[in-house]
């Protein structure tokens, strides 16, 4: 019985794993309108799941997490300041009907979903495809090689209070496979160049700092998964965490107009 329950949990895992893969590879493939339609759908999702941290209400999560998709669709559609002001009301009124244990970090890492999900719209659509998908790839075969080297080594570490399990062996890890992963695209591409190998660190940094945000937060709130929206994964926060961390990065970067140093 244990055995069947073992390969009926991961042919779930790997079924919901190929229906994201689909989804997403599709959206990123044709990108523009369709790719932005996805962000919109995946913030309405995350912001969703993380209010759940604190609210079990399901209309008021449902509500404050559409007035922030909102204020992310008007930046889309380049309302900067409409953008602005509907972000400010969704503080208002994330405060007073959410009411967060820790406030100040909530708000600052719903600010970092946002500015992360930005990121990657601006790098799809006004940058390559390619380019993304390095970003992707570095930041999957960080999670990938933290994982397995982790686990193979074991080690010392990393932050035990927030996340148990990973260690300084799988940190570094995750380091060296995005940086192989960067070798390989500079090998096919004509996009990716050596310079992005220091650039391939500092994504596999910030993904992990993402998901180290989000264990803290789940610590926090004492639970386990953001949700249980993906069979056998648990929610899309706890699977889109390392890229919201990695696109912030480039994020910062565009704001102090220095992403040109990477594309």
């Amino acid at each position: 019985m244990v055995i069947n329950f073992k390969k009926s949990e991961l042919i779930t895992r790997i079924f919901s794993s190929v229906i994201i893969l689909f989804i997403a590879g599709l959206s990123i493939t044709f990108g523009g309108k369709l790719f932005e339609w996805t962000l919109i759908s995946l913030s309405f999702v995350i912001i969703w799941e993380l209010i759940g941290f604190d609210c079990n209400r399901n209309k008021i999560r449902i509500l404050v997490s559409l007035v922030l998709t909102l204020s992310l669709l008007f930046m889309f559609l380049n309302y900067y300041l409409l953008a602005f002001s509907v972000y400010l009301f969704w503080v208002f009124i994330y405060i007073f009907t959410v009411k967060p244990k820790d406030l100040i970090w909530r708000i600052l890492y719903t600010t970092v979903i946002l500015c992360g999900l930005i990121s990657i719209s601006n790098i799809r659509i006004n940058i390559g495809l390619i380019e993304t998908l390095w970003v992707i790839a570095c930041v999957i075969s960080a999670d990938i090689g933290g994982y397995s080297i982790g686990r193979t080594i074991g080690g010392p570490k990393l932050w035990p209070k927030i996340s148990p399990n990973k260690t300084w062996s799988g940190t570094l890890g995750g380091w060296g496979l995005a940086v192989i992963i960067t070798f390989i695209f500079i090998n096919l591409t004509n996009e990716i160049i050596h310079t992005n190998i220091f650039w391939a660190v500092m994504i596999a940094i910030f993904a992990q700092l993402g998901d180290l945000a989000e264990s803290a937060l789940k610590r926090s709130a004492g639970i386990k998964d953001s949700s249980n929206l993906i069979p056998g994964h648990g929610g899309f926060l706890d699977r889109f965490d390392g890229m919201i961390g990695a696109f912030f990065l480039l994020f910062i970067l565009s704001i102090i107009n220095i992403q040109q140093w990477i594309f």
